[in-house]
């Protein structure tokens, strides 16, 4: 239930703050005071598109704030579901900025505007003018008798086998069409592979080619000059012979200071080092060959790797290894691709048969709901004043499967007993809508248990008696549910529990007020819409008659289903 809403400078509203109470409300207001502006600051704080074009001139940012008692209507698991914490007091919060950013907040912590659509739409629907057009729309058409046959369930399965069945579905198809493609590509696949396989390829080893190659090809300079190396270093007047002469001579007065000691030591292990250092200069050299054979088979190797890499573009081994790997795993792929078709269109009979049972389920119930609804919509219009209306819900069960079933429905609608069924959308007129939409919400609102329902101006092309007809049909809805609504007519003005007041005033600034009434002010504020801005005594008394023959305790008798 909507228990306030704060508004502070959306377009002409400079600042608000309302308080509702359960039962039936009604807004009331001359036409261009303001009373769609009241609808669009909840809408947006329910989370609709927001613009920058709401902000009040002057001002850098606007605010909206709505808060629900949503205690006895089992939400908690959605605020589980969103990380957030529960509260049977749930206030909503929407921030417009001047730079065109948005601020959403939910109990003061962060969310999205989608999470904001989606939780209020869990327990506040708004029935807007234009949403009268829905009569004309067979997803609304369906979803009026999913929501009276308590489909909620059974549709939630169906659609749950549906997404498996699609999904699979994808799946055959994608592996048909992997399967055509392996026909035509296979062979030359399979060619690429066969080559890169018998290649035999190692990581490395082309680094490790070409530095042995070069080797190779300069082996006789190479072992040449390691032994002219290793003869500087160890001939009677190399190096290692005269750091060895060295180290005797001051080894001869190291005794003298510590100095020369120190000295000693360091010309003895550079001795040590290089004997090591010409020991392994000789040893190389002596391993060093020339050898063309080797040569030969390097640089065919090397023509190999070369060749690949310049076919495939790559310039490492590793890229190859990887293409090889990948080859492999194609092949592969579409060698078990067969197998894999074999199963998917076993899966896929299977999951249409459970398909096709639950959308027969969902249109039986659909069917047994449309037959209870088309007496009770019939009943409710005759008791709108459409006594001769006659109303037939039809529910085919032959389209193609889809997200929702099998089925499309079709409200009818005659408005004389020697007139044909036809689609209602089609020829009733704007008052007859109306009505139509009414006696909707009416059967939808014990079955959906929205704590709140917002009308605006569902009275469109309606007075007189039918006026006090459908505002009891309002007032018996608000038995079991919130109920807000916008209106024109004092018939439907009087039958409120509560009554505010909207009006546009001009001072240094335009601006748009809205007042709670109290009594004596609501039979002024009848009165006015009953005789317009001369008010009569006639008015007056009219008013008063109105608001005591249409008092809380007097409700008229509408059908329960």
């Amino acid at each position: 239930m909507l228990q306030s809403l704060y508004i502070k400078n959306f377009v002409l509203i400079k600042e608000l703050d309302l308080n509702f109470g359960p039962g039936f409300s009604v807004i009331t207001g001359e036409t261009g005071a303001g009373k769609s502006i009241l609808l669009g600051a909840l809408s947006l704080v329910l989370g609709a598109r927001s613009e920058t074009k709401y902000i009040s001139e002057g001002h850098d940012k606007c605010i909206i704030e709505a808060t629900f008692e949503i205690g006895p209507y089992q939400l908690q698991s959605f605020f589980e579901e969103n990380d957030l914490d529960y509260s049977d007091t749930c206030m909503l919060r929407r921030e417009l900025h001047r730079s065109g950013k948005t601020r959403q907040f939910l109990n003061d912590s962060p969310v999205s505007a989608s999470v904001l659509k989606t939780l209020s739409s869990l327990f506040i629907d708004i029935h807007s003018q234009h949403e009268n057009l829905l009569i004309k729309d067979s997803k609304f058409q369906l979803q009026v008798v999913d929501t009276f046959a308590q489909n909620q369930a059974l549709l939630a399965k169906y659609q749950d086998v549906f997404g498996q069945y699609k999904q699979t579905t994808q799946q055959l198809e994608e592996s048909i069409a992997l399967s055509e493609k392996a026909q035509s590509e296979s062979d030359y696949l399979q060619y690429q592979f066969d080559q890169l396989e018998k290649a035999h390829l190692k990581a490395s080893e082309l680094q490790e080619l070409e530095a042995e190659n070069e080797v190779l090809e300069h082996a006789h300079e190479i072992k040449s000059t390691l032994y002219q190396v290793e003869s500087l270093l160890q001939n009677e007047r190399g190096v290692v012979s005269l750091l060895k002469e060295a180290e005797s001579k001051l080894a001869s007065i190291a005794s003298y200071a510590e100095e020369y000691n120190q000295w000693t030591n360091r010309i003895a292990e550079a001795y040590i080092d290089l004997k090591d250092l010409a020991s392994d200069i000789n040893h190389a050299a002596e391993r060093i060959e020339a050898n063309p054979a080797q040569l030969q088979a390097n640089q065919e190797r090397l023509d190999t790797l070369y060749t690949l890499l310049q076919k495939h573009k790559v310039n490492q081994v590793e890229a190859l290894i990887e293409l090889h790997d990948k080859l492999q795993e194609q092949l592969q792929q579409w060698g078990n691709n067969d197998e894999k078709i074999t199963a998917l269109r076993k899966q896929q009979t299977l999951l249409l048969q459970e398909v096709e049972k639950q959308a027969a389920l969902l249109h039986e119930q659909r069917v047994e709901a449309a037959n209870r609804i088309s007496p009770l919509l019939e009943g409710l219009l005759h008791d709108l004043g459409m006594q001769q209306a006659t109303v037939q819900v039809q529910v085919q069960g032959n389209q193609p499967l889809s997200q929702s079933g099998k089925d499309s429905i079709e409200f009818l609608y005659a408005p004389t007993k020697n007139s044909s069924l036809q689609a209602a959308g089609k020829i009733a007129s704007g008052g007859e809508i109306s009505r139509f939409m009414l006696c909707i919400k009416y059967l939808m609102a014990d079955c959906s248990n929205l704590p709140t329902l917002i009308f605006d101006e569902i009275d469109t092309g309606i007075s007189g008696e039918t006026a006090s007809l459908m505002g009891s049909m309002l007032q018996k809805m608000s038995n079991h549910a919130q109920i807000i609504c916008i209106t024109h007519l004092p018939q439907i003005a009087a039958m409120g529990k509560e009554h505010y007041f909207v009006r546009k005033t001009d001072t240094e600034t335009t601006q748009t007020e809205v007042t709670q009434l109290t009594e004596d002010e609501r039979i002024t504020a009848i009165a006015r819409m009953l005789s317009g801005t001369n008010i009569s005594d006639a008015a007056i008394q009219n008013a008063q008659d109105l608001l005591l023959g249409n008092s809380w305790a007097k409700v008229r008798f509408f059908r329960k289903w």
